[in-house]
């Protein structure tokens, strides 16, 4: 499928069973693999009554980014499959039960960060085998994929994307298409953004020649309506972009582009003490922030290991050993 978009329409996608050109279908979708049982997802798909390409949305991989799972929702319900060319398909929530339970950053019944064991396995634990079928029954029938994301609960963000960076004709499209969804930054990544088994959701999109990104608005565990317009906008742009709508939405500056994204964390349990904010130029060597114990002594000075920007910040101060404390996107 690399380079290419799909013709045959409507598509095929086994698991949501007949499309029909021109409709907009609500499913409930179960996931195979043994460990999901029987929960059901909720899917939405917009099936163009003229052909065109197969864009898939996402949300939810982590369960607390709020402003993702709405943009999804409301795209499910203003698209008009009559002005739509081609398929647009829309999962709010892959993560369920960290959705339901406010479970931050994983699974809670494995206690396993989904976007970190892609593309899955099948016989694997519960986020494995979600991941899994995410992949290959979705992600794989698509020409294009958009995974919406956010600041987790406890994170403050600067808007963002994050794409592979490759010389591939995949790497590229998917690097054209996080330019065009217009948020203020481009992370263009070639390694791992934390030791894992498997790897992220766009790399896991890209190693099936299916373009992919992740685009991050909002969080703080709160429902941001800003954040949401951004999102439901860069979608929109996106199906422009592609040919799937004639609807005109105004140009953006080009994203300021980053090569490398550097995480900070604490070696000591205590509370965190930020000296700076998201969106905030740091500098190799400067201090960035403190640690300090439950009676009041100061444990460590958080130093910034590279210069960048401050991207996201955890904001709750309770930080445990080795936690994660901010992610600095940086020019390597």
């Amino acid at each position: 499928m690399e380079g290419s978009m799909a013709t045959t329409h409507p598509p095929t996608i086994p698991i949501l069973g007949p499309l029909q050109p021109g409709t907009t279908q609500r499913h409930l979708v179960t996931l195979p693999g043994a460990a999901l049982a029987d929960e059901a997802r909720p899917v939405t798909t917009i099936t163009g009554a003229k052909p065109g390409p197969v864009l898939f949305v996402g949300a939810g991989v982590h369960g607390g980014e709020y402003p993702a799972v709405e943009t999804v929702i409301r795209l499910g319900t203003s698209l008009d499959a009559a002005e739509v060319a081609g398929t647009v398909v829309l999962m709010p929530v892959l993560n369920l039960p960290a959705f339901w339970q406010r479970s931050m950053f994983v699974c809670p019944v494995d206690n396993v960060n989904p976007n970190r064991v892609f593309p899955g396995d099948p016989n694997g634990t519960y986020s494995e085998q979600m991941t899994h079928a995410f992949t290959n029954d979705f992600i794989a029938h698509a020409d294009a994929y958009i995974d919406l994301h956010g600041g987790d609960i406890p994170e403050a963000l600067v808007p963002f994307s994050i794409c592979r960076a490759g010389t591939t004709a995949t790497d590229a499209k998917a690097k054209e298409l996080a330019t065009v969804f217009g948020l203020p930054y481009l992370l263009a990544v070639s390694r791992p953004i934390q030791p894992a088994k498997g790897s992220s959701s766009y790399v896991a999109a890209a190693e099936r020649g299916v373009p992919g990104f992740i685009a991050e608005a909002g969080g703080v565990g709160q429902l941001q309506q800003d954040a949401v317009e951004l999102l439901v906008t860069g979608v929109r742009r996106v199906l422009a972009h592609l040919g799937m709508s004639e609807e005109k939405i105004a140009d953006v500056p080009a994203p300021i582009l980053l090569t490398g994204f550097e995480w900070v964390y604490a070696k000591n349990a205590g509370i965190f003490y930020p000296a700076v904010g998201v969106d905030e130029v740091v500098h190799a060597g400067q201090a960035i922030g403190k640690v300090g114990s439950l009676f009041g002594e100061m444990l460590e000075t958080i130093i910034a290991p590279v210069s960048g920007r401050v991207l996201f910040l955890t904001i709750n101060p309770a930080i445990q050993a080795n936690g994660l404390l901010m992610g600095l996107g940086v020019t390597e």
